[in-house]
């Protein structure tokens, strides 16, 4: 409950002005159908069915005016009634409907944008144990659920009980007034049956409900999974073996999702079987004691709309408590804590930004109770190039990602230019930076946008020099729209290398002091290799740089080499001096066998 008053607060609070008029449509709706449809057939139908002789009709007694009228003119004013009471029920659910999707969609649009915002805000370590496709079926399948019960099932919820209250109202009313108050006991009795199944179920429901969403999630995941390998899919004959575990997971999704439904739709035939029993009484009642035919359609019609509405409103209780789990999921999302705190004062750079990088103690581990990197005590000046090497696992990696704060240290301090980066907003910090990993990860739109991310403000002499600088010119005659080329996801329609040309020129845009090349060309051919390897050598130029290197010959130009092995360097200094002294880079470097 807590987390609905959360989203209540949140998202539907801004728009409480439509919320109100939603409820108020929905009222009016309601009213007209419990109370005015059964008092509309115990006066007005026996009026319509007057017949020369008969005694005054209730509605007519104390207007003597209305009964010296013609029966033909009384008869056309009862027909203008009954359409009247209809046209208002119309009207008003109509309206609630516009004004349910309109608020709907605007409520949707808040919670999606609040939890793709979040989602930027979060740790990287958050995002590296979430699984994409779950993610996004949170994003896009929760916010909805999310969304449905802060509108529909709130609208419902309101609507439909005050519905049943109506129809109660006047079914007792005109219990009363027919003189079988002895229904009223009875009948409680049957609306008490009708309320239990709604309670029971709905606990049910939530449970289940969340396992489903999370079979969504894992569904989610595993197409994704599929369409970003294909070409690996494709290359080690894994189709059958995709379907497989594809079906397998499609299974559970739908045992799950079999069994939430069980409970879902149970309500339905529940509360039909005790509105029969409910009227079946009633019939049996009305026959013994002699109740005429139109006090019985009245009071049987209001003893229908309560129970109807109390169907509904069971519905829209068990809708509410399916949503529970995609809140649940959401609320994993939106409460999880930043991991990277912002300053409450934030220093800021000396301009212009030198790119000293300074590790003093510093300790981390992604498990406090396993440490990655241990004791780091190092000083890189500006402009200096500096290569990190050592086995897989060693820590090179997570070293350079300690720079920009995608992780937080757990032990001592890291430095640029002197000042703490915890001192510095991480905007602040990431501005000074450029980043060029070993998959150029580029988004959907032309090459010159692509370029342009480095730096939202670059002006066209400054994209094309980075273009010219990376050698993106060399490629863009075979474009079909040149530097304005549309690139697909991931930018489909270039070569790896070309892709990599792409990211490298946008680093050179954004002109950042201090760069890293995360295996930068790991995983291209070794003729791309050497074309590439000449734009980063220009790229790297005047910047402090880190070349996180797996081939060796990335780093032929480095001032420095670092030796990472068990979370510390066990190696530091230049090529030579390192082939001479440092056992386990000689090792590395001959396994390579460059000459």
């Amino acid at each position: 409950m807590k987390n609905i008053l959360y989203f209540q607060k949140k998202f539907l609070l801004p728009h409480i002005g439509m919320f109100v008029l939603v409820l108020f449509t929905g009222m009016v709706a309601a009213s007209a159908s419990g109370m005015g449809i059964p008092m509309m057939v115990k006066y007005v139908f026996p009026v319509v069915f007057h017949a020369p002789g008969d005694p005054v009709p209730e509605l007519l007694e104390g207007m003597p005016a209305l009964q010296t009228l013609n029966p033909d003119t009384l008869l056309l004013l009862a027909c203008i009634s009954m359409p009247a009471v209809f046209i208002v029920r119309g009207i008003a659910m109509w309206l609630n409907a516009v004004l349910v999707n309109i608020l709907g969609i605007r409520i949707l649009e808040s919670i999606r944008m609040a939890v793709f915002c979040r989602v930027q805000e979060l740790p990287i370590a958050f995002m590296e144990s979430r699984r994409k496709g779950d993610i996004i079926s949170r994003i896009l399948a929760d916010t909805n659920n999310v969304q449905t019960i802060l509108t529909s099932v709130a609208n419902d919820l309101v609507k439909q009980p005050v519905t049943a209250a109506c129809a109660l109202g006047a079914f007792i009313y005109l219990l009363v007034t027919s003189g079988q108050g002895l229904l009223f006991f009875v009948n409680m009795v049957f609306i008490g049956l009708a309320a239990w199944p709604i309670m029971v179920f709905g606990k049910r429901i939530s449970g289940k409900a969340l396992r489903s969403q999370q079979g969504l999630g894992e569904l989610n995941t595993a197409v994704q999974q599929n369409l970003e390998n294909q070409r690996e899919v494709r290359a080690y004959a894994m189709e059958e073996r995709e379907i497989n575990e594809f079906k397998k997971t499609s299974a559970q999704f739908c045992t799950n999702y079999v069994k939430l439904v069980k409970y879902q739709k149970a309500l339905v035939p529940v509360m039909e079987v005790v509105t029969a029993l409910a009227l079946a009484f009633l019939l049996v009642r009305g026959r013994m004691y002699g109740m005429n035919f139109t006090d019985f359609i009245a009071i049987a019609g209001a003893l229908f709309f309560a129970f109807d509405s109390m169907k509904r409103a069971g519905t829209a209780w068990n809708r509410f408590n399916e949503a529970q789990g995609s809140i649940k999921r959401l609320t994993e999302v939106l409460y999880e804590p930043n991991g990277i705190p912002e300053p409450e004062t934030p220093r800021k750079f000396e301009q212009p930004v030198r790119g000293e990088i300074r590790f003093r103690e510093v300790s981390f581990g992604y498990d406090p109770e396993k440490p990655v990197l241990r004791d780091v005590n190092l000083t890189i000046p500006p402009g200096q190039i500096v290569g990190l090497v050592g086995p897989s696992g060693a820590g090179k990696t997570t070293f350079a990602a300690l720079i920009p704060r995608f992780y937080e240290v757990t032990k001592g301090s890291v430095e640029v230019d002197g000042i703490d980066i915890r001192d510095l907003r991480t905007h602040d910090l990431r501005e000074q930076l450029s980043l060029v990993g070993q998959q150029a990860l580029l988004f959907s739109g032309t090459i010159r946008e692509n370029i342009a991310l480095g730096r939202q403000d670059a002006t066209e002499e400054q994209i094309m020099a980075a273009a010219d600088a990376a050698a993106v010119s060399k490629f863009l005659d075979s474009q079909p729209k040149g530097i304005d080329t549309k690139l697909g996801q991931g930018g489909s329609g270039l070569s790896g290398g070309q892709r990599q040309r792409v990211a490298i020129a946008r680093a050179f845009v954004k002109d950042a002091p201090i760069l890293i090349l995360d295996e930068a060309t790991a995983s291209l051919d070794a003729e791309s290799e050497r074309e590439i390897q000449e734009e980063l050598d220009k790229l790297a130029q005047g910047r402090t740089t880190l070349i996180v290197a797996h081939r060796f010959s990335t780093i032929r130009n480095a001032h420095r080499i670092l030796v990472f092995d068990g979370g510390r360097i066990v190696g530091d200094g230049t090529h030579d001096e390192l082939y001479a002294t440092c056992a386990l880079y000689k090792e590395l470097y001959d396994r390579q066998g460059i000459q």
